[in-house]
C-alpha cells in the first residue's frame, strides 16, 4: 500500500516538473490514470503466480465473482467428494492463497475437492477483503454479500458435483479466518468444521463502542484454531493490532473465540491442556459438544501472521512460517475425524 502511494506521488512530482502547475481538475484526472494503471499492474503480477487450480466466474446478485477449483487426479467422479474451501486473507487474493498456502498438493493426497474463492475489492485478483461486518476495505464499505455468495457458489458446485454435504469444510488465514467464524455462524451453515488461522471471531474499529460478533450458531460446529503466540497483527491477547495493512482495529482475543465456539457447541468448559513439543504448542481440547463436536486450540508459540508450515512467504518483511507445525496436514485430519452426523 506504501509502495502505491510512493509511485502515484512521484508520478505527479513528475508531471509537475515537465509541464507546471495542473488545475484541481487536470490533477484529479491524472490522479485516476495513474491509480488504475497501478491496479493493472499489480492485477497481472498477481495472475503470475502458478497454480494448478482452474480460475471460474460466477454472477451474484448483478456481480462477477470469481472462484478457483481443483479436482484431485485420483476421483472416479461417482463417489461423492468432500471438500474444503480457503478464504485468503486481506488485501490477499485466491490465486495467492493457492500459491502460498500450498494446500492442493494436500487435496491431490488426500482426495478432496478444494474451492478458493476472491473477496472483492478495486482490483479483480489481490488486494481484495471478505465481509465481517467492521474494518475490512471495500468488502465492509460496500456491504457485500460474502455469505450469500459462498452459500450460492455451494449450491452451484452440489449441481455440478457428487459433494458430500456430510463433509464441507472451511480454512483461512487471517481475513479470511474471520470469515470462517461468520460462514459456520449463519442460520443456514452448511459446514461440518471449520480451521481458522490466525483470525479470530469478532473485532471493531477503533473508534466503535461494540465488538462485531458472529450471530449465535443454530447448528453444531467443530473448530480447529490455529493462533500465533507472537503474532503481531492478530494478538493473542486480542487488543488493538501491532501490526495491520490500513488502519489498525481492534480485535477479539483467542481465549475469548476458543469460549464462543465452546459455548455455542455445548462443549465442556474446561479444556484437556498439552504442550506439544514437537509442534512448540499449546493445545487446548474442548469434548463432548452437541452432536459430537469439538473444539482444539493450538497456540503455536514461534508463529506470527503466517500460514505455518509453508515453505513461502508472501512478500518481503512477512512473518516466516514456521516448518515444524505443518498446518494442512493438521487441518485436513481435523476436518476428515468431523464430518457431520
Amino acid at each position: 500500500m506504501k509502495l502505491r502511494c510512493v509511485w502515484l506521488y512521484s508520478a505527479i512530482l513528475v508531471v509537475f516538473a515537465l509541464f507546471g502547475p495542473l488545475t484541481e481538475a487536470e490533477a484529479g484526472r491524472l490522479r485516476d490514470r495513474i491509480k488504475e494503471a497501478i491496479r493493472k499492474r499489480i492485477d497481472a503480477k498477481a495472475m503470475q503466480q502458478p497454480v494448478s487450480s482452474t480460475r471460474y466466474e460466477f454472477e451474484f446478485e448483478g456481480r462477477t465473482r470469481t472462484y478457483y477449483l481443483y479436482l484431485p487426479s485420483t476421483w472416479n467422479k461417482k463417489d461423492p467428494i468432500p471438500v474444503v474451501f480457503l478464504f485468503h486473507g486481506g488485501a490477499g487474493g485466491a490465486r495467492g492463497a493457492l500459491h502460498y498456502y500450498e494446500l492442493e498438493a494436500k487435496a491431490e493426497e488426500a482426495g478432496f475437492m478444494l474451492v478458493a474463492p476472491d473477496g472483492t475489492g478495486e482490483t479483480e485478483n489481490i488486494l481484495l477483503t471478505w465481509n465481517v461486518s467492521f474494518g475490512f476495505g471495500y468488502a465492509q464499505k460496500n456491504k457485500i454479500n460474502d455469505t450469500g455468495f459462498i452459500d450460492a457458489l455451494l449450491d452451484k458446485l452440489s449441481k455440478d458435483y457428487p459433494i458430500d454435504a456430510k463433509r464441507i469444510y472451511a480454512t483461512g488465514l487471517s481475513n479470511g479466518a474471520m470469515f470462517c467464524h461468520w460462514l459456520a455462524a449463519q442460520p443456514e451453515n452448511r459446514f461440518a468444521a471449520i480451521a481458522p488461522v490466525v483470525g479470530t471471531a469478532g473485532g471493531k474499529e477503533q473508534h466503535e463502542k461494540n465488538m462485531h460478533l458472529p450471530p449465535v450458531p443454530q447448528t453444531p460446529v467443530s473448530v480447529c484454531i490455529i493462533q500465533g503466540l507472537i503474532d503481531e497483527h492478530v494478538l493473542i491477547g486480542g487488543g488493538t493490532q501491532k501490526k495491520s495493512v490500513t488502519e489498525a482495529r481492534e480485535l477479539l482475543s483467542a481465549s475469548a473465540t476458543i469460549d464462543f465456539w465452546v459455548q455455542a457447541n455445548g462443549c465442556d468448559k474446561t479444556a484437556g491442556t498439552t504442550f506439544d513439543q514437537s509442534l512448540l504448542s499449546t493445545v487446548h481440547h474442548y469434548a463432548n459438544g452437541r452432536e459430537g463436536s469439538e473444539v482444539t486450540a493450538y497456540i503455536v508459540h514461534n508463529l506470527g501472521h503466517a500460514w505455518p508450515g509453508s515453505t513461502r512467504t508472501p512478500r518481503k518483511g512477512s512473518d516466516k512460517p514456521p516448518q515444524q507445525f505443518k498446518a494442512n496436514d493438521i487441518i485436513w485430519d481435523f476436518f476428515k475425524t468431523h464430518p457431520r452426523p
